[in-house]
């Protein structure tokens, strides 16, 4: 299982499809973090949404899923970032051992927040509550209220593997039909109802597209590779560390004699001992254009 995704069009309707299959990612993402099963299928879940939401947008930036949970719930913070060039990284905070179950069972009476940052352009963020129906029923309601664009999502991980379908309805005279077919969004949602979740988890995409779409015309185009990336450096934490204050890290060396900061998202330790410490703060005030040397 090839960690991608791929776009398709149907030729003879103003229809779209994305498809994204993930096996990779997800073992990078939870490989320092001893997430729970129902959290990997969770997290899954939402990185295959954010693949083939970010894959639908028109412009280069970021697309980010936040799921935030009730302050009672036993997960308080789902996130998930999609990058243009296929990097996904993601991340789950809980505060104790969930219990099985779905998106709302996990989360409680939460919100969902799909946020794009176009490299060019204004942020723009859309706000949707939780579906007790789950992720896929979210982001279908999220389409309708926020983008209205009548969409069908089917998302599926059983812990190893996660997968997505996705299809939308273009506007009418968009351009890509050759020919009106006004019963084509039934139809293809009647088809792409009938996918199992062990169908979308252990076929390749182009057998479960044919195996859903095989009399309609449908047209493939390249797919689009995914890798987990995360973005957290020296750089980053030693400026996370100046956001402290020097009084905070002088406190925290006195108590502890390091100060220690794991990212979130990748699991990776950055240590800074007394001496980093003050090279750290005198990185800060050197002045502009002056040396400093690590």
């Amino acid at each position: 299982m090839s960690d991608a995704s791929q776009h398709f069009l149907f030729d003879d309707a103003d229809l779209r499809g994305e498809i994204v299959q993930l096996e990779q990612v997800l073992a990078d993402a939870c490989e320092h973090h001893q997430y729970p099963q129902a959290i990997k299928r969770l997290l899954g879940e939402a990185f295959a949404a954010a693949a083939m939401m970010r894959a639908t947008l028109g412009m280069e930036g970021t697309l980010s899923l936040q799921v935030e949970g009730e302050e009672e719930a036993a997960v308080s913070l789902l996130l998930v970032q999609a990058e243009a060039d296929g990097g996904l990284r993601g991340t789950v905070r809980y505060q104790r051992e969930p219990r099985q179950g779905g998106l709302v069972a996990l989360c409680g009476t939460g919100r969902l927040a799909i946020t794009v940052e176009p490299e060019e352009g204004q942020r723009y963020q859309g706000v949707v509550g939780l579906d007790e129906a789950g992720l896929s029923r979210t982001l279908e309601g999220y389409f309708r209220d926020s983008e209205q664009i009548p969409t069908r999502l089917h998302l599926a991980c059983d812990g190893e593997r996660a997968g997505g379908l996705l299809i939308q309805q273009l506007p009418a005279g968009s351009g890509q039909a050759a020919s009106e077919d006004p019963d084509a969004w039934d139809r293809v949602g009647y088809l792409a109802a009938t996918l199992s979740d062990r169908e979308l988890l252990g076929l390749d995409s182009h057998a479960v597209l044919h195996r859903l779409f095989h009399q309609e015309t449908v047209r493939v185009l390249e797919p689009r590779s995914h890798a987990f990336r995360c973005r957290c450096s020296s750089g980053r934490i030693a400026a996370i560390l100046r956001g402290l204050g020097r009084e905070e890290v002088e406190q925290i060396l006195a108590e502890e004699g390091a100060v220690e900061l794991r990212c979130e998202f990748c699991g990776a330790l950055y240590s800074y001992d007394r001496v980093d410490v003050a090279q750290v703060l005198a990185d800060a005030s050197a002045p502009p254009g002056s040396d400093s040397y690590h």
